[in-house]
C-alpha cells in the first residue's frame, strides 16, 4: 500500500505559539500600509484594498518583525456585497452589544 507523505515526528512538532504567522501580500511593495483605515487594537487593523479588481475590506491581525508590521493570514475579508449587508445591520449589532453589556469601556482581549 502506498503512503502519502512522511509520518511526522511528534517530538519535532512546533507548538502553535512557536509557529511564525504566514505573510500575505496585499499589494506589491507593502503598499497595504497606505490602505489602513483604523486600528482596532494593538495587533488588529481595518484596511481597504483591491483584490483582482474588486474592493475588499479586511479586518486583519498583524505581527512585528525587524521593526516592521506585516499582515498575517488571520482575519476576515469582506467583498462589497458582504460589506453592504454588514453595514446595513450595524444599528442592530450596536443595540445588541449594548444589551449584552457593551456600554462599559472595558476592553477584553481574546485569550
Amino acid at each position: 500500500m502506498l503512503k502519502r507523505g512522511k509520518k511526522r515526528d511528534a517530538s519535532k512538532a512546533k507548538s502553535e505559539g512557536d509557529e511564525r504567522p504566514k505573510k500575505i501580500t496585499l499589494n506589491a511593495g507593502n503598499e497595504w500600509e497606505k490602505n489602513v483605515i483604523c486600528e482596532l487594537s494593538k495587533k488588529r487593523k481595518v484596511l481597504v484594498r483591491n483584490w483582482e479588481g474588486k474592493a475588499v475590506m479586511d479586518i486583519r491581525e498583524f505581527y512585528l518583525e525587524d521593526g516592521k508590521e506585516y499582515p498575517t493570514g488571520n482575519g476576515l475579508s469582506f467583498f462589497m456585497d458582504q460589506w453592504k449587508i454588514l453595514r446595513d445591520h450595524v444599528d442592530e449589532i450596536d443595540k445588541l452589544m449594548m444589551l449584552h453589556g457593551g456600554d462599559n469601556d472595558q476592553i477584553i482581549e481574546p485569550r
